[in-house]
């Protein structure tokens, strides 16, 4: 979509005033005479700093919108009466903070009273379970990441929210979906101290979240204010444990292995007009993985039967004498031909430059992380206003390769980047009416290799990287590069309408444009130097060559998906009954191929005759004269093009407050999910090993949407003043899973076949939390979440059953335990 285009839209958008969902929340309450119990009708109720406010009406009800999370103070005032104050008023996401008031008869003129507001421990409007963090509660729980206070949520185990497979879980940021569709992960880590408040909803999840099967992360980032702040810290230290036997050298303490460096600054550059929040970190992780340089990449290591050997392993080119007796065994010359031994010997000290390693231990499972975030706020007017957020998030690290553990210079080195930008603009219409649109725009780079590309010499011979079964690397580098690329572009408006005292209705559009690049190349030697001998030629690979796509070596890619959906929801709030619910629609074109015909995948190297040459005289063979079909006639008609995607998914959500303190709720939705893109568009090339039986798998960019039929029914009730509890139990009906089959597809000829990427498999998950919550009392709260749960599917990851062909074993065929089934889970902190 060009860009006139895209600004097309978003004006039609702002014409038709159809604000970003899940980033504010409601205050409402009553006012009555404190004396006589009547509704007072037309009292002034602020929210403190803002211009937010209401009256109430002839029933002394009010309601105020558009209140962003966190704690505020909310004033009452009415001539003839007392000023009151309630303070520490907690404000959450998509929820109503109830806060009434009782006005007194004004005694002393510009009396004022101040109450502070008490922590609710339950919420009465929440129809779907809900696990709330603010910034206070990062402040106090011992965690320094956000997937660290995400582990420690009832039904999170391992990154898997119960039992669903990863990539199952949106993330949001500021009302926009930031969910990297290559692989489900998050484009930008937010950093803990930058959240105002954090939802982790596991629950039946309203129809404005979408793209999700197992729960939405949803975050909301701090803005600035007129009052000038900031805040830094600082950590390092290191791990200690006695089993240096599993981690090699832990008993060697560093208390600066890991360094932390953070801070922020808040505060207006014009006074209740233009606010910003500046938050940045730096972090270097050790990790607790360590290897030893005892060999390094080009080192070769020879295993003779000689005498003086004694059958053990030797670096060739590390002494002398042990070198004559390879020289003189492989050439098999003369020990006393000493011109013959000094000219090759001469030569196999130049093919193993310094050859032994140093002995150095190497952190092998390190990061360095260098983020930034800056966020501004304009207000145009009391009813409107305009934020820009961006964020970068920059990581180097490498990931534990045990392999590697005597030659840790062989393994990959890897980088991840994730851009986010958001312009949002805001505007009120009335008390009761507000809308948001946004423009967002996300980058997430991944690349992995050894070297730089400007030592690309340093890598070794492939023919070096074969060692023997079940043992370390002595020598060798991983030689494949790897780059990804995702951009996605996002256009969002929603608006929001409180009809009446009882409906809050709420609608929204979403349209998402994606651009995806992709390369992965294994590094080959050039034609000359395909064969080597290892003991006179060294190891290093020298030049290097990168691989046509027509060639197991390398595949690459480029497509460009779209989505778009809108949904419609209404909260009816009632006296004695709490209701959510809507339904959403979303639509998705994958633009991508699917091969026309199975059985013959490669156009690079086909099968069937009729696909290499043209038969004309219907032989069978090709004869004299029968010209070769080309690559480009293939081209016309090897692939077929996907097909749309379209669903409609219901929720529904209800809360039955029965008493002041006990509240049953009930929550059930239909939730659809495309399939991670990584899936879609795996080996489009169609590039299969060669030989018998089952040589690969290929993707398949016309999978259907995944889908989850979820509910939960639980109970919260407060048991006393400080305790509550909530008991939930919920289950999860997941179909159309990607997966492979026992079914294969016979490639022409019937000698192999392989496996596809299809909509095969599933999962049934049933659960039970119980969790205990006691509020701030001298300083001291706690929670405790106990989960019972049973996760079981036909297979935990999409490839299990081709692996199992591949191993000459059959596929299930019933549920099992899935790997991260975990039937007992206690959280508490």
């Amino acid at each position: 979509m060009n860009m006139k285009n895209y600004f097309s839209i978003v004006l039609t958008l702002i014409i038709a005033q159809t604000v970003f969902g899940g980033t504010t929340g409601k205050i409402a309450g009553q006012v009555i005479d404190a004396e006589t119990g009547n509704a007072m009708i037309g009292c002034n109720i602020l929210i403190e700093g803002t211009s937010l406010g209401a009256a109430t009406d002839f029933d002394g009800n009010y309601y105020i919108l558009n209140i962003p999370p966190g704690k505020v103070a909310v004033k009452a005032m009415m001539i003839g009466y007392s000023t009151m104050r309630m303070i520490d008023v907690k404000v959450a996401v998509d929820l109503t903070s109830q806060v009434d008031f009782a006005l007194s008869t004004e005694v002393i003129e510009g009396q004022e009273i101040t109450v502070v507001a008490e922590k609710k421990m339950i919420n009465k409007d929440l129809t779907a379970s809900t696990a709330i963090i603010s910034s206070e509660d990062f402040d106090l729980l011992p965690v320094t990441e956000i997937s660290e206070a995400l582990e420690m949520q009832a039904g999170y185990v391992d990154g898997h929210l119960r039992g669903g497979r990863k990539g199952e879980v949106a993330y949001w940021i500021d009302g926009v979906p930031v969910t990297d569709v290559y692989d489900g992960g998050t484009v930008v880590e937010i950093n803990k101290n930058a959240v105002e408040e954090m939802q982790l909803i596991s629950g039946a999840f309203n129809a404005e979240y979408g793209q999700a099967m197992s729960g939405i992360v949803n975050i909301v980032t701090k803005d600035g204010s007129n009052d000038f702040g900031g805040n830094a810290s600082i950590y390092s230290g290191d791990f200690v444990s006695q089993h240096n036997d599993i981690f090699m050298n832990v008993d060697e303490i560093n208390p600066f292995s890991t360094q932390n460096i953070e801070g922020s600054i808040e505060g207006s550059i014009i006074p209740d007009k233009l606010f910003y929040y500046i938050n940045g970190r730096y972090i270097h992780y050790k990790g607790i993985y360590e290897g030893q340089r005892r060999y390094k990449p080009h080192s070769f290591v020879w295993i003779d039967q000689h005498s003086s050997l004694n059958y053990q392993t030797y670096i060739v080119g590390s002494d002398p004498s042990e070198d004559s007796l390879i020289v003189i065994g492989t050439l098999e010359a003369d020990a006393e031909n000493p011109t013959l031994f000094d000219s090759t010997y001469t030569k196999l000290k130049n093919a193993h430059p310094d050859p032994v390693g140093d002995n150095e231990y190497v952190p092998m499972d390190w990061n360095e992380k260098l983020y930034g975030q800056l966020k501004l706020v304009y207000k145009l007017s009391p009813r409107s206003k305009i934020k820009y957020t961006i964020i970068n998030d920059n990581v180097d690290y490498q990931e534990y390769d045990r392999a590697y553990k005597y030659n840790p210079d062989g393994i990959l080195t890897r980088n991840r980047n994730g851009l986010t930008q958001l312009l949002q603009f805001h505007h009120s219409i009335g008390s009761a009416t507000f809308y948001t649109i946004g423009l967002t725009q996300f980058n997430k780079n991944y690349s992995h290799a050894t070297y730089p590309k400007d030592e690309r010499y340093r890598y070794v011979h492939p023919a070096l990287n074969v060692n023997e079964a079940w043992s370390f690397n002595t020598f060798g580098t991983n030689n494949q590069i790897f780059k990804r690329k995702t951009i996605t572009k996002t256009i969002k408006a929603d608006i929001t309408s409180q009809f009446n005292r009882t409906n809050m209705v709420k609608a929204g559009f979403e349209y998402r444009q994606h651009s995806l690049k992709f390369s992965d190349k294994t590094l080959q030697p050039t034609i000359e130097n395909i064969a080597i001998d290892p003991i006179f030629d060294g190891g290093l690979l020298g030049e290097v060559e990168e691989m046509h796509d027509s060639t197991i070596y390398s595949s690459s890619y480029e497509f460009n998906p779209i989505e778009y959906s809108f949904y419609l929801q209404d909260k009816i709030e009632l006296d004695e009954l709490i209701i959510n619910v809507g339904f959403r629609y979303d639509y998705f074109d994958p633009k991508g191929r699917i091969l026309s015909d199975p059985t013959d995948p490669s156009i690079y190297l086909p099968i069937r005759p009729e696909n290499r040459y043209e038969d004309l005289n219907s032989n069978g063979i090709q004869d004299e004269g029968e010209p070769v079909v080309s690559q480009e006639q293939r081209d016309s008609y090897w692939y077929s093009s996907t097909t749309s995607k379209s669903k409609i998914s219901p929720r529904l959500g209800v809360s039955f407050p029965f008493t002041d303190r006990g509240v049953i709720h009930f929550s059930y939705g239909h939730f659809f999910q495309i399939p991670r893109f990584e899936y879609l568009y795996q080996n489009p090339d169609f590039d299969l090993d060669q030989g018998t039986g089952n040589v690969g798998v290929i993707g398949n960019a016309d999978l259907q949407p995944e889908k989850t039929v979820s509910g939960e029914l639980g109970l919260q009730q407060q048991i006393s003043n400080d305790f509550s509890i909530d008991v939930t139990g919920y289950f999860r009906d997941i179909r159309d899973l990607t997966g492979t089959r026992a079914d294969q597809v016979t490639i022409f000829g019937g000698a192999s076949s392989y496996s596809k990427l299809v909509n095969s498999d599933f999962a049934y998950i049933r659960g039970v939390v119980l969790s205990l919550s006691m509020r701030p009392v001298n300083g001291l709260s706690g929670n405790l979440d106990y989960t019972y749960q049973i996760a079981k599917g036909s297979a935990s990851d999409p490839n299990e059953a081709q692996e199992a062909i591949e191993g000459l074993k059959l596929p299930e065929v019933q549920l099992i335990p899935l790997d991260w089934d975990q039937t007992h889970t206690i959280n508490g902190s």
